[in-house]
């Protein structure tokens, strides 16, 4: 995961979805990591398991609490933990113009 400063609770009651940009995804199986190359900035972003788990559930538009639920079922952590976690790397995420965040 990244671990950057982030704003405490901000997703919160906001949907969250991958943005139509041009990017193309690498796995690499024997390293457990996934790469995103953003073609248009020819910049890249390393995905652990955790975080592939986040970008494959923003494939379709959900709720940041619902984020929450799915990732709880998956992983022994605390909440507290994982909303700090997730919201450490939407902030990743959206420096990226990777995903795109509403109230509806």
């Amino acid at each position: 995961m990244f671990f950057f400063l982030s704003r405490k609770n901000s997703y919160q009651n906001k949907y969250l979805v991958r943005s139509k940009v041009s990017i193309e995804t690498k796995t690499y199986p024997h390293a457990e990591t996934v790469k995103i190359f953003i073609k248009n900035s020819e910049e890249f972003i390393s995905l652990d398991n955790v975080a592939f788990d986040i970008w494959k559930l923003l494939e379709k538009k959900i709720l940041f609490e619902d984020l929450i639920k799915r990732l709880a079922d998956l992983y022994d952590v605390s909440k507290n933990k994982l909303i700090a976690d997730v919201n450490k790397f939407i902030i990743e995420l959206e420096k990226y113009h990777l995903i795109k965040i509403s109230d509806c």
